[in-house]
């Protein structure tokens, strides 16, 4: 299925949760980075592929074949670059 997100709307793969350094996992953290997906018309600053940090707790997250998560462009706080 092919997703086509509307307005300012990003769809993103948020990444998995993985163990802390400290050997801890906080299942009730979610985790705040991800793969860029798929973006609405009026995003400006993303595109597909990006990797992103954003708001954790901020989005819309749709389960189907894959999980994924609908968050406004507001709601980006940086685009992670190596």
């Amino acid at each position: 299925m092919r997703l086509r997100p509307l307005h300012d709307w990003v769809v993103i793969e948020r990444d998995t949760a993985k163990t802390e350094e400290q050997g801890f996992f906080i299942p009730s953290s979610p985790s705040n980075k991800g793969k860029v997906l798929a973006v609405g018309p009026l995003v400006k600053e993303v595109e597909p592929g990006d990797r992103i940090r954003f708001n954790p707790y901020a989005g819309l997250v749709v389960i189907g074949q894959r999980s994924a998560t609908f968050i406004h462009e507001a709601d980006i706080v940086g685009i992670l670059t190596v």
